[in-house]
């Protein structure tokens, strides 16, 4: 039988006490509890890059210098954003937390931050400050709000460049000590002005390489234990989306597009090794192969399609976090909107199978279909999901199984 977290603690913080003597405190196991029981978030990607119409990595893609794609920050002016239109989609789709990137690998930041030289949204003719906005509709509506920032930098000067932001930056050695001291400030920025559940980091991978015996290669020292210990400091959790094994600080585990413990050639994630003493997370994405937002690509997940992850990660004791790219008016793509409304509509019915409970197995059949099993107390909930997500899941309750 499952453990839930609050039941567990001691075990985890005994396990953690072995390693480098980290044992997480008592505010840290709960949130990290309560962040396991919602299951279910929206992931937004969304930035600047919304305008050029062709996916996060655009400037990285073509090498476009920073200073010549750094130009779309003065035609930066989402006049169709409406904060509690996004979190009214968001809720109805059943989810109960919102990530979005307060700064993506770009470094041009969504809110009015006093620690960079200006590279953020106070600066462009929209001004307003869209985290802001965006966690006074949280508030409101009861989600949680999440912030990814992004540790690779496309342009700042101290940057140290690694194997990705070259193309743009050049073969620039950077200062470390002056980036860390930025990514602090801006940090505790975002925690104490809106206080995210997590901050939820990504790039560490351009400076770290799999080797083929199975360890990591690691171009540049992060100094992550003075990172998480601020964080923690302001009682937020910790998530990286690094695609190594787990470290003891990190309250999260991320597997990006990949179920943890599948190893799929389609993931990032493959032979990351799975924890088993603290939440775990997949992000993926509606829109196909791509986060933010792609003006010619017609392909989407459907509801269907997004109810089957919900329940393959749930039976997996995993929360799906589910990307949406808003486009440069500030709009969600009408599509997503269609899906996750229908996604809404199966988790109104059916979320007793999923909210709060604790993952339990996750088989494929003979027929093509798969079974995920979830337990919450003495409920078993047994849900069928069909070959290729071809109709929605069905679940069925019994006792004590």
């Amino acid at each position: 039988m499952e453990k839930p977290f609050a039941i567990a603690a001691a075990a985890i913080a005994a396990a953690a006490a072995v390693h480098a003597g980290y044992s997480p405190e008592k505010w840290n196991l709960e949130a990290r509890e309560k962040f396991a029981a919602q299951r279910f978030g929206i992931f937004i990607h969304w930035g600047i890059y919304a305008n050029y119409a062709q996916g996060e990595w655009y400037q990285q893609n073509i090498g476009i210098d920073t200073e010549t794609y750094g130009r779309m920050m003065d035609g930066f002016c989402p006049s169709k954003f409406d904060a509690r239109e996004w979190v009214r989609v968001f809720k109805d789709a059943g989810a109960k937390y919102v990530t979005i990137t307060s700064r993506h690998h770009d470094g041009f930041s969504l809110w009015p931050t006093k620690a960079d030289d200006g590279y953020n949204v106070a600066n462009t003719p929209f001004r307003r400050d869209i985290l802001g906005e965006l966690s006074k509709a949280c508030d409101e509506a009861g989600l949680q709000l999440n912030f990814y920032y992004s540790l690779m930098d496309w342009h700042r000067k101290d940057y140290p460049a690694g194997a990705v932001a070259v193309k743009c930056l050049g073969q620039q050695k950077g200062d470390y000590e002056s980036y860390k001291k930025f990514m602090l400030a801006q940090i505790g920025e975002l925690i104490d002005s809106y206080h995210p559940g997590n901050i939820w980091f990504d790039g560490e991978w351009e400076h770290a390489h799999h080797q083929a015996d199975g360890t990591w290669k690691r171009t540049l020292d992060w100094d992550f234990d003075t990172i998480y210990d601020f964080i923690h400091s302001k009682k937020t959790l910790v998530a990286n989306n690094n695609h190594q094994p787990i470290r003891d600080k990190e309250d999260i585990q991320l597997f990006e597009r990949d179920l943890p413990g599948d190893n799929s050639d389609a993931g990032f994630s493959k032979n990351q090794p799975v924890a088993h003493d603290r939440p775990v997370e997949q992000c993926d994405v509606i829109q196909h192969n791509v986060w933010g937002y792609r003006i010619n690509e017609r392909k989407f997940r459907t509801a269907e399609d997004v109810c089957a992850m919900i329940c393959r990660c749930a039976g997996k004791d995993t929360n799906l976090l589910m990307n949406i790219g808003p486009d440069g008016s500030g709009r969600l793509p009408s599509r997503a909107v269609e899906v996750m409304s229908g996604v809404g509509k199966w988790m109104r019915e059916n979320g007793e199978a999923i909210y709060g409970t604790r993952g339990i197995g996750l088989v494929k059949n003979a027929d093509g279909s798969e079974t995920a099993k979830t337990r919450k107390g003495d409920v078993v909930y047994v849900i069928t999901i069909p070959k290729g997500a071809n109709g929605f899941p069905s679940v069925k309750a019994s006792k004590g199984e």
